[in-house]
């Protein structure tokens, strides 16, 4: 049996983590829980899964000590002081869930002792896959995505050298936005960004899928946890969510993972790494949906694809304050706050300005997150 600590486990990849738990009792225990500010929701985590320890962060409601005491009383499970506290503790995977640069420290911690981290945060993989990478090879841990472009990427590449591989192939669904005509982006309400014709995610990352800077995140991921150049990846756009990724190798051919579209695949091929789940999707009938779809980004549609492209092969400096910058655009967004086609304006304003540096320090990663973000305020006129 595994042992999981689940950092997150209250947003949409963490339940989604639980739910593939709940369904291999025998397999998994889970020893470790944390929330950001469900507090009803980890209440109830707690009580289900009797974790060893769980982290809330204080002041995320008026008194925490009044909604946790019944657990710490039964002295089953305790409230640690951070995350990377929490995932310091014993357990044989810990699922990296949360959303934004908030994950990093946790990440580094799991490393270093040798654990597995399934990783579903693209902002700490984008800011510092590189050194995340340093820290899986000399403690003798494992990196494994969790979402389901990279995962799909991983699989395609076991077993093979790195000298045969040409370049990796992310599929791109094109978001909820994709048929809207041109001229009507300056007008989308958050209700219509959020509404993705395939998957069911949470908010910051399905309006990221609508801009396609969801994309060239992933590009950039694929760049630190593959160790590949930026122009060794490339995206096409496939409608229906089937292919999840390719791997070109040098002969000319092309290895994909399909599956009908849903994320527990994913989360299985972590958990179970490195054995395979069982009846992990619904069984793809590639007769009965009878044709797939693919074409070139249109970059005048998504212009943020083609601004991330250029912060990968800006370096670390670029890819770091990008991220920081989206996730205030994002949420400035979903407030009504500025306009969707005002989210490349800004990034390409952040380019300009944070493109010094190839490479970055560990411990620099947090100040360039910062300094970005309250660059980003000031552009826009927000607090």
């Amino acid at each position: 049996m595994k042992t999981v600590t689940v950092l997150g486990s209250t947003g949409s990849v963490g339940t989604q983590v639980l739910k593939v738990i709940d369904r291999h009792p025998d397999a998994f225990r889970v020893v470790g829980l944390s929330a950001y500010k469900n507090a009803d929701l980890l209440r109830t985590q707690l009580g289900k899964y009797s974790p060893d320890f769980y982290y809330f962060p204080e002041g995320a409601v008026e008194v925490q000590s009044s909604i946790f005491d019944l657990f710490e009383d039964k002295k089953y499970t305790k409230c640690l002081s951070s995350l990377e506290e929490l995932a310091s503790k014993p357990s044989d995977i810990v699922v990296l869930a949360v959303s934004g640069i908030a994950g990093l420290w946790a990440a580094c911690a799991a490393l270093k002792r040798g654990a597995t981290l399934a990783i579903a945060n693209k902002e700490t993989i984008v800011a510092a896959g590189r050194h995340l990478k340093t820290l899986e090879k000399a403690y003798g841990g494992k990196i494994l995505p969790l979402d389901t472009e990279h995962s799909a990427i991983f699989e395609c590449l076991r077993g093979e050298e790195k000298a045969s591989v040409k370049s990796l192939i992310l599929t791109a669904s094109g978001g909820a936005l994709r048929d809207l005509p041109l001229e009507r982006l300056g007008f989308v309400t958050a209700e219509q960004a959020l509404a993705h014709p395939v998957w069911s995610m949470g908010k910051k990352i399905t309006v990221d899928s609508a801009t396609l800077f969801n994309k060239g995140l992933e590009v950039i991921e694929a760049m630190r946890l593959f160790e590949v150049e930026a122009d060794q990846v490339r995206v096409v756009m496939h409608r229906e969510s089937v292919i999840h990724s390719l791997v070109e190798l040098t002969d000319g051919s092309q290895k994909a993972l399909l599956s009908v579209p849903d994320m527990a695949l994913a989360i299985e091929s972590a958990l179970f790494y490195p054995a395979h789940g069982l009846n992990s999707v619904k069984p793809l009938s590639l007769a009965d949906m009878g044709e797939l779809h693919f074409g070139a980004p249109d970059l005048e549609r998504y212009p943020c694809l083609e601004i991330a492209f250029e912060a990968a092969k800006a370096g670390e400096e670029a890819c770091i304050a990008l991220s920081a910058a989206d996730e205030v655009l994002v949420e400035e967004f979903l407030k009504g706050k500025i306009k969707y086609t005002d989210i490349p304006t800004a990034l390409s304003k952040t380019l300009a300005k944070f493109s010094s540096r190839k490479l970055v320090e560990l411990d620099d990663v947090l100040c360039i997150d910062e300094s970005a973000r309250k660059y980003t305020y000031s552009m826009i006129g927000a607090k």
